[in-house]
């Protein structure tokens, strides 16, 4: 399963960083909270992770063609 690390900020909408392949919420968090080098209180006030949302849009229809 594809897993997201977005930001966390109640002022503003969350914003994509990166994403990883892990099987489990849990792997997931633990990979990001490794690579930000955070511990779990820090990084769950700074980031939220959940299940990254496969586009349904058309590869091949760029921006100019509509």
């Amino acid at each position: 399963m594809k897993w997201a690390l977005y930001t966390k900020y109640s002022n503003e909408n969350r914003s994509y960083i990166m994403s990883t392949e892990q099987s489990s919420k849990a792997e997931a968090r633990a990979y990001f909270m490794g690579i930000k080098r955070l511990n779990a209180e820090q990084f769950d006030n700074l980031y939220h992770v959940d299940v990254m949302q496969e586009s349904n849009s058309n590869p091949n229809k760029g921006l100019l063609l509509g």
